[in-house]
């Protein structure tokens, strides 16, 4: 246990319960008295700090932030103090939880109208399940089974939190810094810039937020956008952001957004579920640490994919259902769900992981422009729809790919199966528009990379009849992706990609890495050279990618060293005529052996961790003082 945790911990339990429940009994007195209450020490429980002895001490007093930024002296705090706030929060929760369910039993199901419960917040929504769900049978009985709604208004069941976190937040007793550091933000034209090139490069074909309505509280200091969805749109926009200070310091940048959002994260401030799904999504875009199982793009997707269950995301809210729920709520849902989904697979695909959503335990229609309408009534034409559509249907395609791969699949991976595959692929690559901008040609590079995964295993299968023409498929992929890649450089649009560039320039080397063992091991040293030059031409798009993708170094490092080992497997066998691949690769040859360490070190650069904080970067809080 983190020592800073454990004395927090022993500064409750060795208080006693009388002295909590005096202390209650105060602070409650003082409070109906109109008065500020007192301090009890945690020692003896009957001193009292008096406000007339004298001015504290700065280690003594503390500031308290409220909502329009304003800093206000409070008066100095003790242990005492920090459990009587848990207790008061825990206490405030605990009302909210025990009668919600209540109040939603007896106003929520015959709600006409979604803010019932809009005292003194916006209601929270409740998904009710399948039909097989308690809550389901419950709201059944009480409608006499009539009624299709999925969502219903619920109270809200935590207490309303100002925009801003105090210090007097639990998660916060420990670190009273942190209300400080969480609301502090780039300057105002990094700022600008972060804003919009989210808006202007992620936003577009991964649609997960309104931005009229962002955009619009964005411009009213007086009605911020949440504070955790704020910071996580800074994140996403220092990936793709050209500002020159950006620029310099990306990855210092991205370190202190991803720091303040996560510590949002950590600490539950935010209890908008629709906000959480929001922050996890584009929390998938970034990479901490090497650590892709507790962190990383398949986790966030999958704590995201849990929310989303939760509210009824995959659940089709058309005009013919009778929920109350809001038009855009139902248009941001559904984007919500179809970006989660491509995530889903993307992420599945990359990592060899199961698949988090499955089609049959979804009723979503297919994206229309309808669902392009946002808050404001209007149609973002900014988000790109053809491509949203086009890789929601690929997508399909590419899960089926990996369950036919499931080792608990019944289905056997056949030739049959492999065909029927690759006949959905054909209908669809013909169906896909001919033009050739960042979109299309990422939809062209998920198309080739799903090629290369179905049709590798073939390849393993030497005694299929299909395996050649399996092996001139993925050939001719893989030539493609590093064309594809090419064309993303030259426009400059590679910062745009999302986790599938990664695996979709690992499967090409590892095939053309393949193709050069095989054809060192027949001694087609020509063949052999092709792959290689092959291999080769992945090197600067993965320097490219390392950039947005700081991974892409140890992907890079292994290929480079693969290429070293095979390069000299190739001078030994034209100058020895050694026949035997794994003869050319024994120690015995000369040839270095794999460093693992030195291959998967150093994911990050170190001159992230040189960088001091910029002034541009840390900027007061710009909510009105």
């Amino acid at each position: 246990m983190p020592r800073s945790t454990y004395a927090h911990r022993c500064c409750f339990w060795c208080l006693s319960r009388f002295d909590v429940v005096e202390a209650l009994s105060r602070k409650n007195k003082d409070r109906r008295q109109g008065g500020s209450p007192v301090t009890a020490t945690s020692t003896s429980g009957a001193q009292i700090d008096q406000a007339n002895q004298g001015a504290p001490s700065p280690s003594q007093t503390g500031t308290s932030v409220n909502v329009h930024g304003t800093q206000q002296r409070s008066r100095p705090t003790s242990g005492l103090d920090h459990v009587l706030n848990a207790v008061t929060h825990e206490q405030s929760n605990e009302t909210l939880d025990d009668n919600g369910l209540v109040d939603f039993y007896r106003h929520g199901i015959h709600s006409q109208t979604w803010s019932l419960f809009d005292k003194p917040s916006d209601a929270r929504m409740c998904y009710i399940g399948t039909s097989l769900s308690n809550l389901s049978h419950l709201v059944s009985v009480e409608k006499c089974g009539n009624g299709s709604a999925l969502h219903y208004p619920t109270p809200q069941i935590r207490r309303i939190v100002s925009w801003k976190p105090g210090a007097d937040l639990p998660g916060l007793q420990v670190r009273s810094d942190l209300t400080h550091d969480l609301t502090l933000f780039p300057a105002q034209d990094v700022r600008d810039a972060l804003v919009d090139a989210f808006f202007t490069d992620i936003n577009p074909g991964f649609p997960v937020i309104d931005e009229s309505e962002f955009r619009a509280a964005y411009s009213d200091k007086e009605s911020p956008p949440p504070l955790l969805l704020y910071q996580a749109v800074l994140l996403g926009g220092a990936r793709v952001c050209q500002h020159p200070k950006v620029v310099e310091s990306r990855s210092f940048v991205k370190a202190v957004l991803y720091h303040r959002a996560k510590t949002l994260w950590d600490i539950r401030f935010e209890n908008d579920r629709v906000t959480l799904v929001q922050a996890a999504l584009i929390f998938s875009w970034h990479v901490e640490t090497a650590d892709n199982v507790s962190m990383g793009s398949y986790y966030w997707i999958s704590v995201a994919c849990g929310i989303a269950y939760g509210l009824g995301m995959h659940r089709n809210l058309t005009q013919s259902s009778s929920t109350v729920m809001p038009q855009p709520a139902r248009h941001l849902f559904r984007r919500l769900w179809w970006t989660l989904f491509q995530s889903a697979v993307a992420t599945a695909l990359e990592h060899g992981r199961p698949l988090l959503i499955q089609m049959k335990e979804t009723d979503q229609p297919p994206l229309s422009e309808a669902d392009l309408v946002e808050s404001n009534g209007y149609v973002n034409r900014n988000i790109h729809l053809e491509y949203c559509v086009h890789n929601s249907t690929l997508c399909e395609i590419i899960a089926d790919i990996i369950n036919m791969h499931s080792p608990g699949s019944l289905q056997e991976n056949s030739l049959a199966e492999r065909a029927a595959m690759d006949c959905r692929l054909a209908a669809w690559l013909i169906a896909l528009p001919s033009t050739r901008d960042f979109y299309m040609l990422q939809l062209r590079l998920h198309y080739n990379t799903a090629l290369l995964h179905l049709h590798r295993t073939t390849i393993q299968m030497a005694t299929t009849p299909d395996s050649a023409y399996s092996t001139k498929l993925c050939g001719t992929a893989t030539d493609s992706i590093v064309s594809i890649f090419g064309s993303m450089i030259q426009a400059q649009a590679i910062r745009k990609c999302y986790i599938t560039s990664l695996t979709a320039v690992i499967a090409a080397a590892i095939h053309a890495t393949r193709e050069m063992h095989l054809a060192i091991q027949h001694h087609i040293t020509l063949l052999a050279l092709q792959s290689q030059s092959q291999l080769e031409a992945l090197f600067p798009i993965m320097r490219e990618l390392a950039q947005p993708w700081p991974t892409v170094k140890a992907i890079l490092k292994l290929f480079q060293h693969i290429l070293e080992r095979s390069k000299t497997a190739m001078m030994a066998q034209s100058v020895n005529n050694v026949s035997n691949l794994d003869t050319l690769l024994t120690p015995d040859m000369e040839c270095p052996p794999m460093d693992w360490d030195l291959i998967f070190s150093a994911l990050h650069s170190d001159d992230s961790l040189e960088h001091t904080e910029q002034d541009w970067s840390n900027v007061a809080s710009w909510i009105r003082n």
